[in-house]
């Protein structure tokens, strides 16, 4: 499993909308040097996200794997058996795999070692070609001893210097390398026969060892492939070349010219055979490998039995580590995130910031570009590949944050203005805001809106009327869920008042019967003066935009609210005399007397006062 949490710390660069400078190629499929397959995939988010902020953080998941796609059969491997004499010797757990009656031996073992290699390049898919070098040599100690020949691996007329791993071109006998690697002999006095029977005999002899000739057939076997294109071509070139010993014949190593970017993988095998040592000054196994590309080496199997299981590592592949690219920013390591644990053999498939270890990616607001690099090796040589990703970081604004109007007439409306932005980029456009009224007189009320090109929606509503409609709206405007959950909003208010006065007035009313209003001398208009109701009888009246009820007193401007209160549209007969008030029958609610001009007063339900005169007749004569 991973090992918990990966919290990624990014120096943070925010890209415009326009263009970015960050490459944004997907490249989630490739192969690595020896052609074994290696991908990377994020899978959250999806490519193009918006994300919000707050949090601000990506939740990064995705997958890795190595060896589980199509591999491209781009090597060639050169397989250089070692066939002196001593390759007799008793000391492996083989059997007797070239069936020539002595089994176990270490020649039994290196050919064990070159078919498991051999079959194990046919299960990787990753080659496409494979020869044979045999070399030993015919007297020790000669430097013009030739020692070694490239093999005839195929059937055909002449000498084929390679084919195909799993060719089995005579439909008879199996592969054909195996049958050629299963031909090879070594023998001791008198004969000295060491080669290959098949498919054309091959007799470097067996009283020698000569690491140089073994190298030069190997050299051949590669010059004949470069002189035939692949398709698919051939990229990858590895000599891997087995001996028991040390060099005693022919000439030396070092003078040997392999073609640059060939890879060499040398097998000292059993206790007689080393890397480093080198008795006669022609060169030892270190040095051969010494004459390959980077990533040769030499490789001691002190215990014989154990190289046919050591040597088909060559075209292993391997799933080592993962890690993370935010816009320009270094790598940032990851690969603790993996399940399973990194490195992983091939083939293998693994889950990066999945459950128990997630990849938190935090990110200011802007617009992101996240590339995540899986890297592998296999037989020839490290290599990686990268997903990328455009990830939008955004936050939520809403305007004005606070507005205060009369309420007033009716078909009074407020409009609030979200904007949704990635930072520095600007606003973000066809992203769905949506708006709610959360508390106040107008709570309940919804709407959406998409955000235009400067990233802006926009919401309007209409207030309700009367005195409910007083207060305090607390608007919400949300964005979200966004891909991984998370959603952002704001609030504004908008404080609806009632800030007018009503307006009151006094005109002649009916009589108690309701049915005539008396003459007067002239009109009494609201505030008017030279005129009056001589009977006294007038209608009080009190408008307001938003109380549909407001009180009315009638006081003088003495004490103006001496009594009330009424209702708006109360007839009343007023005249002159000590203060009171009786009430009356019919259309008149009551009589009152004053000693002054009536002061005529509404009040509202918001506290607004408005005052205007009434004059009242004198007493009878």
């Amino acid at each position: 499993m991973g090992s918990g949490l990966v919290r990624v710390g990014v120096a943070v660069t925010l890209l415009s909308l326009s263009g970015t400078g960050v490459r944004s190629a997907r490249a989630e499929d490739g192969n690595l040097p020896g052609g074994t397959s290696i991908s990377v995939d994020i899978t959250a988010p999806p490519d193009g996200a918006v994300k919000v902020s707050p949090p601000g953080v990506v939740v990064l998941q995705g997958t890795a794997s190595v060896g589980t796609g199509v591999a491209v059969p781009s090597t060639l491997i050169v397989y250089v058996l070692d066939v002196s004499f001593s390759t007799q010797s008793a000391g492996g757990t083989c059997g007797d795999q070239n069936s020539d009656g002595n089994s176990n031996t270490i020649l039994d073992c290196e050919i064990a070692a070159i078919q498991a290699l051999n079959n194990a390049a046919v299960t990787a898919g990753t080659v496409g070609r494979v020869g044979l070098a045999v070399f030993g040599g015919k007297n020790v100690s000669d430097p013009g001893d030739t020692g070694g020949f490239p093999a005839d691996v195929g059937p055909a007329a002449g000498d084929q210097l390679f084919t195909g791993p799993a060719t089995d071109a005579n439909a008879a006998g199996g592969r054909d390398l195996n049958q050629v690697v299963m031909s090879a002999r070594s023998e001791g006095f008198p004969g000295l026969f060491g080669g290959v029977n098949l498919f054309t005999p091959k007799d470097p002899g067996s009283n020698g060892t000569n690491f140089a000739a073994g190298l030069r057939a190997a050299v051949a076997v590669i010059a004949n492939s470069d002189a035939n294109p692949a398709v698919p071509a051939i990229t990858n070139r590895m000599i891997v070349f087995l001996s028991d010993g040390l060099a005693n014949t022919g000439g030396m190593v070092s003078g040997v010219v392999v073609p640059a970017g060939v890879t060499i993988k040398a097998f000292a095998v059993g206790g007689s055979s080393s890397c480093g040592s080198d008795p006669n000054g022609l060169g030892s196994l270190d040095d051969v490998a010494a004459k390959g590309a980077a990533g040769s080496g030499c490789t001691p199997v002190p215990t014989v039995g154990d190289l046919p299981n050591v040597v088909p590592g060559i075209v292993a592949s391997k799933l080592s580590s993962l890690s993370l690219r935010v816009n320009a920013g270094a790598p940032v390591d990851i690969t603790g995130s993996a399940s399973p644990a990194l490195p992983e053999a091939g083939p293998a498939s693994v889950i990066f910031g999945g459950a128990g270890s997630p990849v938190l990616v935090p990110l200011a607001p802007g617009i992101h570009h996240l590339c995540v690099t899986a890297t592998g090796s296999d037989g020839g040589g490290g290599g990686s590949v990268e997903e990328c990703i455009t990830v939008t970081m955004v936050t939520i604004a809403l305007t004005p944050p606070a507005a205060v109007n009369e309420l007033g007439t009716p078909g009074q409306t407020h409009t609030v203005t979200a904007t949704v932005a990635a930072g520095a980029a600007g606003g973000v456009p066809a992203l769905t805001v949506n708006f709610a009224i959360i508390s106040g007189p107008n709570a309940g009320a919804t709407g959406f809106g998409a955000t235009n090109a400067t990233g802006q929606a926009t919401f309007t509503y209409l207030a309700k009327q009367g005195p409910a409609g007083l207060g305090t709206d607390v608007i919400r405007a949300s964005f979200g869920p966004d891909v991984q959950g998370d959603s952002i909003s704001d609030n504004a208010a908008k404080t609806w008042v009632d800030r007018t006065a009503p307006v009151a007035s006094c005109v002649e009313g009916v009589n108690p019967h309701g049915n005539k209003i008396p003459p007067a001398g002239s009109t009494t208009l609201p505030g008017a003066k030279g005129g009056q109701n001589e009977d006294g009888f007038y209608r009080l009246i009190a408008l307001d935009a938003v109380d549909p009820n407001p009180q009315i007193f009638v006081g003088t401007a003495a004490t103006p609210l001496l009594f009330g209160p009424f209702a708006s549209g109360t007839t009343v007969k007023i005249t002159e005399a000590t203060p009171s008030i009786k009430p009356m029958a019919g259309a008149v609610t009551a009589h009152i007397t004053l000693n002054a001009d009536a002061l005529i007063t509404a009040l509202d339900a918001s506290g607004g006062a408005a005052s205007v005169a009434c004059l009242v007749p004198p007493p009878p004569k």
